[in-house]
């Protein structure tokens, strides 16, 4: 034990050696900033230590990081958790303990159905103790990653999270509320924009307007097309269509994006973690304007990305470059690296327009309806589009599939 705290105690070097930094630059708030890190959340995070050392012969205790900022992290990493406990399917060691530690979510109903299923401790300063002391580097500290590629996970369990008979009450009320009876069926859709600030850049933005006449086919068809978010840009313009529900901006509720989302037929989303919320659900996701390259995660999940023009070249990038581009694609993800392509002024990145989002929209809706109808020329160019997904790739197996209408009418891309 005492080896492991030395070793936790050294890994704060560099911490210490900015903080002689700040004394001698006398930055004041960055000076205290880092002495309650180095003094009062390490000195409470070694009795924490200590404390379950002394009791781990009798019980072995795993401290998670429950995310509490950005609801895709939120939903993603304890949900993924909970897959793989079904998946565990009853060999879980029953002499561990998980706790979860939070700080103040973004969205507490999420919170709440979490604490049905895990012990959790909702605390600022003890979350601050997990995730910025010696603890990180205990034994007893278990992070829960997000893996995008998770389609076993989300294809071979079922959701984990249910409302309570109160919650389902309280979830009529608000459709009833937004003009919606129990009878009728309604979409959500959502589009990332401006009003959401990241330090990665605006390239997963994209414009609310696009998804309008997708809005309008869902009404045509009899649904309630509901618009989410948590903060928006802008209102929906007035479309004189009571069947359209600008929900983020008139009835939003931490409540009301977890049961709307839960609820919806299916959910027309963009690059914003929003749409995780959904999959945990089992919820069909028609993702628009995908970027980087990443996919839903369920079979009968549809996606299709933004596309990037290279400047110099005077063309598309082609899918494989698309799939590159976000660097080493064989580590996922990679927002910084995008952003920092697209500084340069190399690379301009074009919006899915309001007819790609329109035909994704019809297609997964007669999907769903079985009435959509599968030509072999979209099977070959389906197939086609995987092959580029190499088998060491980080998204090698996915399930979804592109936009029907996209591909075909962006042949000469899949290459």
């Amino acid at each position: 034990m005492v080896k492991r705290l030395v070793i936790a105690l050294k890994l704060n070097k560099e911490i210490i050696t900015s903080l002689r930094y700040k004394i001698r630059t006398k930055n004041t708030n960055e000076l205290l900033n880092l002495a309650y890190v180095i003094v009062i959340l390490n000195l409470f995070g070694f009795l924490i230590v200590l404390c379950l050392y002394i009791i781990k012969p009798f019980k072995s205790v795993k401290l998670l990081e429950i995310r509490s900022r950005y609801i895709g992290q939120q939903v993603g990493n304890t949900g993924l958790f909970l897959r793989h406990r079904q998946l565990e399917n009853g060999r879980k060691d029953n002499r561990i303990l998980y706790v979860g530690i939070s700080g103040k979510p973004d969205n507490q109903q999420l919170l709440k159905m979490f604490k049905r299923k895990i012990f959790i401790i909702q605390n600022d300063f003890l979350n601050d103790i997990h995730n910025h002391s010696i603890l990180t580097k205990s034994i007893f500290y278990e992070d829960l990653p997000f893996r995008h590629n998770a389609y076993y996970e989300f294809n071979n369990t079922d959701p984990d999270l249910q409302f309570t008979s109160s919650e389902e009450e309280e979830g009529r009320m608000l459709l009833s509320k937004m003009g919606i009876d129990d009878k009728s069926w309604f979409v959500c859709f959502h589009c990332r924009d401006s009003a959401f600030h990241s330090y990665a850049g605006d390239f997963r933005n994209s414009d609310i307007k696009n998804y309008l006449d997708a809005a309008k086919y869902i009404t045509s068809c009899g649904g309630f097309a509901v618009r989410m978010g948590q903060t928006v840009a802008e209102k929906l313009p007035d479309l004189n269509n009571p069947r359209i529900i600008d929900y983020a901006s008139k009835f939003r509720t931490d409540f009301g994006d977890i049961y709307l989302l839960a609820k919806c037929k299916f959910f027309l989303g963009s690059t914003a973690g929003l749409w995780v919320v959904p999959a945990i659900f089992n919820v069909p996701i028609a993702g628009a304007n995908f970027i980087i390259f990443h996919t839903p995660f369920r079979k009968g999940d549809l996606f299709i990305p933004k596309k990037i023009w290279s400047i110099e070249e005077k063309r598309l990038l082609t899918l494989r470059e698309y799939i590159e581009f976000g660097g080493d694609f064989r580590r996922g993800i990679s927002n910084f690296d995008v952003h920092n392509k697209l500084a340069e002024g190399k690379y301009v990145v074009i919006q899915n327009t309001a007819q790609e989002i329109l035909d994704l929209a019809k297609e997964m809706n007669e999907r769903l309806d079985g009435t959509f109808k599968i030509t072999e020329e979209d099977d070959e160019l389906q197939k086609r589009f995987h092959s580029l997904i190499q088998p060491d790739d980080y998204y090698y197996g996915t399930p979804a599939r592109i936009g029907a209408k996209f591909l075909m009418e962006n042949k000469e891309l899949i290459k």
